[in-house]
């Protein structure tokens, strides 16, 4: 067996196309301690033979092979050029400077690469900004702020539909203005083939004056759903366009038809709807209980993340008693002492996995 394990394991190579293999080989030749005690018994002995090594150390050929192996990677041992079966140390600061200096050069190339990438592309950004401006046509976000003006242009948008309407309101006194977006007159503007998809607040089931009015138009192409937790307010038209209630100004509106916008809102709707429970213009108690446990998990959500008894009843819009009743009986089925308790519990058991 020949004492030389890597062939023309004398030849040091510099050049930056074995760059990736030799990285690869060091990550793996991280250093043992038989590679020291070899390393620095070659180091005292200036040149050796495996065999010589063996003997000096006690170890094994083959352990002795395999260290040296990881040791020439390393640039910590060399082959001596006029004696192949002998080894040499190697400083490990020169075996440092030849291992580490070309992976700087190649990061400082890819560094200047980056940059030149960049600039190119840079320069592209005006350009792109100028012509897509041009074609961009009509204005993809318009903001109402007149509230008669707004409520016009609602109905204008609903009269022009001819796929579907979706609506989400959370709040339930805006539910109830909400209602007649779609009539003038006391009359539907709607198409007969647009369908309408509605989302309130569990708590609009308690509200006679909305139930009433759901009740006559949950029928045909109309359909009303219901969910305990906050949901986004909106109005997707056809899938087009967008309209979202202007948060710096309480009766103004702002219509979006940028396409990724609308996309996004019919989406949130989608899954907001999915978990939805149906409205019903009977009161089944099966409704009700579901209904009631819809609203305690959600609450008992919003408690392990700390939100406090006010902010949940205005965020499902209840009064600040009916969550605290809600939240008592959470407590104890959970044989919970307090809220820390109850969250510990929650995920001790998996509650609120889905």
């Amino acid at each position: 067996m020949r004492d030389s394990i890597v062939p023309n394991a004398s030849r040091v190579i510099h050049d930056e196309g074995s760059l990736r293999s030799r990285s690869t080989e060091t990550e793996t030749a991280l250093l043992r301690s038989e590679d020291r005690e070899i390393y620095s018994w070659i180091a005292g002995a200036t040149h050796c033979s495996i065999k010589e090594i063996a003997s000096g150390t006690g170890r094994q050929r083959q352990e002795i092979e395999t260290s040296i192996g990881r040791l020439l990677r390393l640039h910590l041992v060399r082959v001596d050029a006029t004696s192949p079966a002998h080894y040499f140390a190697v400083s490990p600061e020169t075996a440092r400077v030849e291992l580490i200096g070309p992976l700087r050069r190649d990061i400082e190339r890819r560094h200047h690469e980056v940059d030149r990438i960049s600039a190119v592309l840079y320069e592209l950004t005006s350009v792109y900004q100028e012509r897509t401006a041009r074609c961009a046509g009509p204005a993809t976000v318009e903001v109402v702020t007149s509230p008669s003006q707004a409520a016009e242009l609602t109905l204008q948008l609903a009269a022009s539909c001819r796929s579907e309407i979706l609506l989400s309101e959370p709040d339930v006194s805006a539910a109830v203005a909400a209602m007649p977006y779609f009539h003038s007159d006391g009359k539907s503007v709607l198409s007969a083939d647009a369908a309408v998809r509605t989302l309130f607040p569990h708590t609009a089931r308690f509200r006679r004056d909305l139930t009433e009015r759901m009740r006559a138009q949950a029928q045909g192409n109309t359909s009303y759903r219901t969910r305990s937790d906050s949901f986004m307010p909106l109005i997707v038209f056809d899938g087009q366009v967008a309209v979202f209630p202007d948060h710096t100004r309480s009766d103004g509106i702002v219509l979006v038809r940028d396409s990724a916008v609308v996309s996004f809102a019919v989406a949130a709707f989608e899954r907001a709807w999915t978990r939805g429970i149906t409205f019903s213009t009977s009161c089944e108690r099966q409704v009700v209980d579901e209904i009631s446990e819809s609203t305690k998990r959600t609450i008992l959500r919003l408690m392990v993340q700390g939100v406090e008894d006010r902010v949940i009843a205005r965020r499902l819009n209840m009064s600040l008693r009916s969550c605290q009743r809600h939240i008592e009986v959470i407590m104890r089925r959970l044989g919970a002492k307090t809220r820390m308790h109850a969250g510990y519990l929650v995920r001790e058991r998996g509650l609120l996995k889905d």
